[in-house]
Formats: C-alpha cells, structure tokens, sequence
C-alpha cells in the first residue's frame, strides 16, 4: 500500500492512472464536521482482485490544493476513466463537482435501485453503508468503521488510518462488481412468460412440422438417435446442471483453488474436481439407475466419459478466472446458476415485434475477456449448423441487447460422440441478418395452419437423418397423412 507525502511521487502516480480504463476511489475530510473541511486524503484502487489493500494508492493531500487541481484534471475529468465512489455526491464536493466530474458511478444510487421494494425481489441489507455491504454481500470479516471520525487533520496519520483508507476502496471495488452482477441478474428476472421461444427458431428450421407440434400441443421436440436412452440424454443435461450447484455449495471444490494462480495445475485439479463430483453425485446416479436397469452399464459408462469432458472445459474456465478471484468466489463469481431467461422483444422489418425468451442450459461469466460463457448441450448429431446459429444468434442478440455484455458460445454435442462446436460474434450476426426476420414470418403462418386449409407445415429438409430418430415421427405420418419416399419407414 503506498502511502505518498511527497508531491513529485502523488503526481507521478496521477499521470499513471490517467490511462486506467476504471479506479475505483475515496476521499478523506480534515475537520468534516467544522465550518471549513479539508480534503485530507485520495484513495484509489485500480485491481478489484485486490482484498488486502496492497494496490490501492493513499494520496496525501492536505493543505496542497495544487495536486487536487491535478488529479481533478487528469482524473475525474476525462471520460475515457470510469470513476466509482460509494457516496459520489459528497466526493465530487471536494474533486471537482459534477461540472467536471465525467463518467461517474455511485455504488449507494446502484443499492438504492437494487433495494427499492416495487422491484421483484428486491436486494435486502441493513442498510446502504459501504462496510454494511462489504460484510453483507462480499463476506468480508473484521471491518472497522470506527476511524471514520477520527481526526484526519492530523499528521502523522496512525497506522490504523491508514489501514482503514486503503481497505475502502478495496471494499468499494468488491461491492461494486457484485452490484453489476446483481444488477444484471435482476434485468434477466424482469423477462418472463413469453408465447414464443427462441429454441421454436430452431426447431422450425430444422423441422417445420415438428415445431408446429411442439408449439401447438406442447409435444416434445427433442431428437433421440436410435441407441439412445431419453433417461440417459435427460440424466446428462440434469448432471451438468448438478456439477455446477455442488460445485458452488461444497466447499471441498473451492479449496482445490487455494495455491496461488501461479501454482494451480490444470491436469491435477481437473482429476479432483472429476474425483469430487463422481463421489458426491454420478456414483449415487449410478447405483439408482443400476438397480432399476442393469442394461445401462454401457451407456452409463460413456455419460460419465462425456460429464468428464464438460468438467474439464468447465475447470479451464475456473482456473483462468482464478487469476481475478480468490478460491472462495471463483466458483460462485464464474457460474451463474438458477437462470430465469431473458424475453426481448426482437424488431421485424414490417415494424411489428416478435416476443422471444431463452433459459440457458448454462451461463457462465469470463473475467479474461469481459464476456458471458454460454453452454448448449445436444442430444444428437446436427444435421445443418444453420438451425443451431440461428438459435445462437437470438440467444446473443438478446444477451447482449438486455445485459451490454459480449457473448461467446460453446455447443457441446453427446451422441455419437463428443463434438464441440464454437461460434464467432461475426457468424453469429450474419446468420440473424440473414434467416431470422424471414423465419418469424413462416413460424406465424405455420403455427395457424388447420387441417382444412391447405399449405401445411413443409417436411424437413433432413429426412433422412432426423424423420427416424424424431419423437413425433408416429404422430407426423398421421397427422399430415403423408408418406416422405426418403427417412420415413412404415
């Protein structure tokens, strides 16, 4: 923790942040309850990994109006550095004001937003202090509220002052980030209850007819190859679901991440964390579903070699958010679990709007790239990568429309094999460009088709792959009263 009297290093240190893209910051007040205040002291902090205060500045400024001016002009007025205090009204009082003050947040106007109670479960804390918060929401222990109204006119400062001042703008930058998250989780919970949803794009570019059974009776739509047990492919997505809660409620997993990020092995922690979860959940999966059917040894064997596979992508992601985490968060700051959905409702070139939602199977937060992780798992082999970017591309669309946050995607598909499948923001935008308006068009006309009027839905262009392993195939061929020449066995 540099603490800096002299007025060459305060400067010095001034022109470095001057190129930090956000610092978070406070201020201490000579004489606060007098007729005349002195600003006394600037905090600044611009690594919000840090939880000791080691990185955080304390800038010595009583009395020296001059290195104000400067901070004031390198600092709070450039708009290229977000500056966030908790209570910023007080703080700009002695930093400039809000004239020239640019690209301010206050963190207690982001707790009044959070707490106000017309909001749906709106955040409950004590109160709207910084250190009530630090406790509250970060799990910070031992923190001290007594020094701030000791005297800060004094010189020279005790070493408890001192602590006190540093650890603020490590309390503010903790506090700050769960407020985004918190804040972006309850833009999601506003989302609800829509009449269509995004995975219906891609069900009906892949099968029109399957679409208009599962939109109008609620049919199911999800495709089985010939060998694949419907118990099997739900027990994958309902794993993969169970390795993230565990994760995040055994401490066992958080403890793996205890060494410095320096020391962590990838190899070695993706073998403990594959060992921890096959105890905790897939053995007494295992066991169930053995003694309800011993025939499952087989395709039980490979679920657990694909859940190995999904832990290992899985643990890259923790291991490198490790770097901007301590072992205890990383886990809970990566994952982001119990997703409501997101509805948004998405413009047509008619002018009308197509209202959409989308539960993710799972979303993730990645520190490196400032990005949201989104996982889709698959049941089956994808005939036509189209249907799948198309779907992406809303998912996308939407997410970063709703939340102001990059998106990067993973499919990760378990029959036959494991395949894994990645898609760029530029494949992504295309592909909404390209099919989505059109597409809303068609899945309007098809969802109101009825028996006595002609045009049905049209069959799929992939009936040779998907016709035999489609959940509807029976029902279809009745239904439509057609017989396709290719995929379709009577």
């Amino acid at each position: 923790m540099p603490y800096l009297t002299e007025a060459a290093k305060i400067l010095a240190t001034i022109t470095k942040f001057a190129s930090a893209k956000i610092i978070w910051a406070d201020t201490e007040v000579a004489g606060w309850d007098s007729p005349k205040p002195r600003l006394s002291l600037i905090q600044i902090l611009s690594e919000p990994t840090d939880i000791n205060g080691d990185c955080a500045y304390i800038l010595d400024v009583l009395d020296q109006p001059e290195l104000v001016t400067a901070f004031v002009k390198q600092i709070m007025a450039n708009p290229n550095i977000e500056k966030v205090f908790h209570y910023a009204k007080c703080d700009l009082h002695y930093l400039g004001g809000k004239k020239q003050a640019k690209n301010v947040t206050c963190t207690f106007n982001l707790v009044k937003k959070l707490t106000q109670k017309k909001r749906r479960n709106p955040l409950k804390v004590s109160n709207k202090k910084l250190k009530t918060l630090a406790v509250e929401l970060c799990q910070f222990s031992s923190v001290d509220a007594e020094e701030q109204t000791s005297d800060w006119g004094q010189r020279p400062l005790t070493e408890k002052q001192l602590h006190y001042a540093k650890m603020d703008t490590v309390y503010l930058a903790h506090v700050h980030r769960r407020l985004l998250e918190l804040t972006a989780l309850r833009k999601v919970e506003k989302f609800q209850h829509i009449p269509f949803i995004v995975t219906h794009v891609r069900v009906a570019l892949e099968c029109p007819r399957l679409f208009y059974f599962g939109y109008r009776f609620r049919k199911k739509t999800m495709f089985l190859q010939s060998n694949q047990s419907a118990d099997i492919s739900s027990a994958f997505n309902d794993l993969s679901e169970q390795f993230i809660n565990i994760a995040q409620q055994e401490s066992q997993f958080s403890t793996l991440f205890e060494l410095p990020f320096e020391q962590l092995q990838e190899e070695q922690v993706t073998a403990q964390i594959q060992e921890l979860f096959y105890k905790f959940a897939f053995f007494p999966y295992w066991q169930t579903a053995i003694q309800t059917n011993p025939d499952q040894v087989q395709a039980l064997s490979q679920l657990w070699q694909e859940l190995t596979v999904l832990i290992q992508r899985w643990t890259k992601l923790l291991l490198s958010n490790r770097r901007y985490c301590s072992a205890q968060e990383v886990i809970s700051k990566t994952f982001i679990v119990h997703e409501p959905g997101v509805e948004y409702n998405f413009p047509l070139a008619n002018g009308k709007q197509e209202l959409l939602t989308r539960r993710w199977d799972n979303l993730a937060y990645d520190f490196k790239n400032h990005s949201l992780h989104v996982v889709e798992y698959k049941t089956y082999e994808l005939p036509d990568k189209s249907a799948q970017l198309a779907q992406l591309a809303l998912y996308s669309y939407i997410l970063r429309e709703k939340l102001g946050l990059a998106v990067d995607w993973a499919v990760y598909t378990m029959v036959p094999q494991w395949q894994e499948l990645t898609f760029s923001g530029h494949q992504l935008e295309q592909t909404l460009h390209q099919l989505i308006p059109k597409k809303f068009q068609q899945m309007r006309q098809w969802v109101g088709w009825e028996h006595s009027q002609p045009n049905p839905p049209p069959l799929t262009s992939h009936t040779e792959i998907l016709c035999d392993i489609c959940p509807q195939r029976q029902k279809c061929q009745t239904f439509f009263a057609v017989e396709v020449e290719k995929g379709m066995r009577k």
